[in-house]
């Protein structure tokens, strides 16, 4: 405002307004961005939709021209009244104009910086230091080119396929088997929340926002050419983000995956929702595989054909310390305790409890099962399992007891991702890391010569 003015006038500072009233616009820009772009990685996690953004972008410049021209009409007469006072104040108050939007941008610097946590404030993959468990050493397998990876899969070629939050599927090459993928193309796109990749009989089945589809590349030509509805209408978005998640084929070859709750800890009445279901290929005879799940982003099974997965628990009412996130050995007809019961249940109460608990908030989400023979035996069939707001993944060993049931022992396996989101096993026996944060997979390897 104090640009316009002095811009307008006839004096001889005209040139000092118009660089306010540039320092003004760019403000006005920086302010409309800040309230309608999803700047950050972590939250949210789902791209505001244009027309949304447009209509707050909309609102947010009629709020701010309110004010400004509120301010214009205040400012008038004292702009013109200063115009016209001795030098000294003129240069008084044209220092302190230049200087109020340079600390202020200082300050927004500031704190950015202090409130974004130490972890998220590097986000160039080759600049992590990634700490894994003696013997192991990671490199990065493909950056870049995809908007954050949400979900990898390799498929029956050798290459790995990996869905992105913008909606798209890529498929990356290691064809010299260095190591290292020579390249990466687009398999996909236009998916909505896109998070599951499944792979069965040359089909790349897809999990997005409220449907499950099936993808095929015909030609052979690295681009899928069909495109088929296995199942629709799931519940998505009700609470974001929780939809429909990770695929997974049972030896019974039916389609596991869980559907997050349409509610923050309350009772569930979508009857598809908060749950395990199956399905077969062909989309018929869904059915619901297990119960009291808030939101389980991802299942896998082991060699014994027993079905697992984390589980997302809600925030606590005010006063009441945040129930943990949970590890499952998920059963048919069973019952988790969302929205009652987290962690431990009381005995006698009908629900089952989970093999593992991670502290409030670590929000657990791709799991796969070691099957590779490139790490020591004891690796074999273990659970890995990334910690999202934790940069961590999780090993953790099973055991059967005598009664057909599982216990469970976790352990930190790596740590300094930015937003670990998936793993899967390669052809190569090494284990890999979606990092959302970083738009990287790494790939984890293991040199018996640094083992302890």
């Amino acid at each position: 405002v104090g640009g316009v003015l002095l811009w307008r006038g006839q004096s001889g500072w005209r040139a000092l307004g118009g660089v306010l009233l540039i320092q003004g616009v760019l403000a006005t820009a920086a302010l409309i961005a800040l309230s309608t772009v999803p700047f950050g990685i972590g939250e949210p996690l789902i791209r505001v939709p244009f027309v949304e953004m447009m209509v707050k972008a909309l609102g947010s410049l009629a709020v701010i021209g309110g004010v400004a021209a509120l301010v214009y009409l205040m400012a008038r007469g004292s702009i013109a009244q200063l115009s016209q006072g001795r030098r000294g104040r003129r240069l008084a108050a044209a220092g302190l104009l230049i200087a109020v939007p340079l600390v202020a941008a200082g300050s927004m610097a500031g704190l950015v910086r202090a409130s974004t946590p130490e972890r998220e404030r590097e986000r160039d993959p080759n600049k992590r230091p990634i700490t894994l468990s003696r013997g192991f050493a990671s490199n990065i397998f493909v950056q870049g080119t995809m908007d954050n990876p949400t979900s990898i899969a390799f498929g029956p070629d050798g290459k790995l396929y990996i869905a992105d939050i913008s909606g798209a599927i890529w498929m990356a090459d290691d064809a010299d088997r260095d190591g290292v993928a020579e390249g990466i193309r687009q398999f996909a796109d236009g998916f909505s929340l896109l998070v599951g990749l499944a792979w069965r009989d040359g089909e790349l089945y897809t999990a997005s926002s409220g449907k499950i589809e099936a993808l095929r590349d015909s030609n052979g030509d690295g681009v899928a050419d069909q495109r088929r509805l296995v199942v629709g209408g799931l519940p998505s978005l009700v609470l974001k983000p929780h939809s429909n998640n990770g695929l997974a084929f049972g030896p019974d070859g039916r389609l596991y995956f869980g559907v997050g709750s349409t509610t923050e800890g309350q009772i569930e009445e979508n009857p598809l929702a908060a749950s395990i279901l199956s399905v077969k290929p062909d989309g018929s005879d869904l059915k619901v595989f297990a119960r009291g799940l808030g939101n389980t982003f991802d299942v896998a099974f082991n060699s014994a054909g027993a079905l697992f997965g984390g589980d997302n628990s809600p925030g606590a009412e005010e006063g009441v310390d945040d129930p943990p996130d949970e590890f499952n050995y998920l059963v048919e007809g069973g019952h988790y305790g969302y929205p009652y019961f987290y962690g431990d249940p009381p005995k006698n109460n009908g629900t089952r409890g989970a093999l593992v608990t991670f502290p409030a908030h670590s929000a657990p989400t791709g799991v796969s099962f070691y099957s590779g023979a490139a790490y020591p035996a004891q690796y074999r069939d273990n659970a890995f399992i990334t910690l999202w707001n934790r940069g961590e993944v999780a090993r953790i060993e099973l055991a059967r007891t005598s009664g057909g049931d599982y216990l469970a022992r976790s352990t930190t396996f790596g740590k300094g991702f930015l937003y670990p989101i998936d793993t899967a096993v390669g052809p190569d026996g090494n284990l890999y890391v979606a990092d959302f944060g970083t738009s990287a997979v790494y790939r984890i390897t293991y040199d018996a010569s640094q083992a302890p």
